[in-house]
């Protein structure tokens, strides 16, 4: 149980990085963009990461963890197309993570939650992704 436990710790810690990589790059993108609708549903979504970041460390800390994050090799973007293709990119990645977080935790609240936060990214990958398929044809 406790080598459970420091995997999911594990697991959890790179959620929270990629949490807070979004926190961090979201405004900086959002600044590059001209749509306001779009700009709008980025900075929701950027709510709703600040939830998974804060639910993730309580699920670290209630597992004994520390949560911890690391914020390496994180460039803002300028371009639209580059933008949407790294946030889509994030909401894979995320989407993995929790994916992985889910297979060796459990503990039935904690999975409840970690399968709605995936289930929330889920929704994301699907929003940013028909956005860029939008960006791409428009410039066909």
């Amino acid at each position: 149980m406790a080598n459970d436990n420091a995997e999911l710790i594990r697991i959890l810690n790179q959620a929270l990085s990629a949490e807070y990589g979004t926190l961090y790059l979201l405004p900086r993108h959002i600044a590059e963009i001209q749509d306001e609708e779009l700009k709008r549903q980025l900075h929701l979504i950027g709510e709703v990461e600040l939830e998974h970041a804060e639910k993730t460390a309580q699920m670290i800390i209630s597992l004994g963890g520390e949560p911890t994050g690391d914020l390496l090799n994180l460039r803002p973007r300028r371009n639209l197309k580059e933008i949407l293709e790294t946030h889509l990119q994030g909401e894979r990645e995320a989407i993995d993570i929790y994916g992985r977080a889910l297979a060796v935790c459990g503990d039935p609240a904690m999975r409840k939650q970690l399968e709605a936060i995936k289930m929330d990214e889920e929704g994301h990958q699907r929003l940013i992704q028909r956005t860029l398929d939008r960006v791409i044809s428009a410039k066909a």
